[in-house]
C-alpha cells in the first residue's frame, strides 16, 4: 500500500505545480500582450490590476510608474519577442520569473513576482531590469575566478 501511495502523492504535487504554472501564465498574459501590441503605457497598472498590492499604491504613484515603464520601453525601439529566462521560488506560495524581452535596440529583463497568500495567485511586483550586460559580466568574473582556483597540472 505504501508503494502505491508514493506515486499518488508525487502525481498530486506535479498536478498542483502545473496548475500553479497555468495560473501564473494567465496573470502574466495581459502584460505580455501589451508588449506584443507595442502599448507600453499601462504595463504596471495592468500587471497589478487584480492584485491586492494595488490597494496600497496611490493612483498618482501608479501613473508615475506606468509613465516610467512607457518612456523606458519606448526608447528600446521595436519589440520582437519574449521568453521566460528563469523561474524560481517557493512552490505554492511565491514564484519569481525573469522574462527576456527582445527589442530592436537591446534586450531587457522583466522581473515579475507572483504570490499566493491564500486561494489564488496574484502579481506581487513587476520591474524592468536594463542591466542585463551587468549580470553577464558578473557571471563572467565568477567563471574566470573558478578557472583560477583549479590546481596546476604537473609537468
Amino acid at each position: 500500500m505504501k508503494y502505491l501511495l508514493i506515486p499518488i502523492l508525487m502525481s498530486i504535487s506535479v498536478f498542483t505545480f502545473a496548475d500553479d504554472k497555468s495560473e501564473i501564465d494567465k496573470l502574466a498574459k495581459p502584460v505580455i500582450e501589451l508588449f506584443k501590441k507595442g502599448d507600453f503605457s499601462k504595463i504596471a497598472s495592468t500587471a497589478l490590476a487584480k492584485s491586492s498590492v494595488s490597494d496600497y499604491i496611490s493612483k498618482s504613484d501608479m501613473n508615475q510608474t506606468d509613465s516610467q515603464f512607457d518612456s523606458n520601453f519606448k526608447i528600446m525601439g521595436k519589440f520582437y519577442s519574449h521568453d521566460i529566462l528563469h523561474e524560481q521560488g517557493i512552490e505554492g506560495t511565491f514564484i519569481a520569473r525573469w522574462y527576456i524581452l527582445k527589442f530592436q535596440r537591446q534586450p531587457l529583463l522583466l522581473h515579475m513576482e507572483f504570490y499566493k497568500a491564500d486561494q489564488s495567485w496574484e502579481v506581487h511586483s513587476i520591474k524592468m531590469v536594463t542591466e542585463l550586460d551587468d549580470f553577464i559580466e558578473e557571471q563572467g568574473k565568477f567563471d574566470i575566478g573558478k578557472l583560477g582556483s583549479k590546481p596546476e597540472k604537473e609537468s
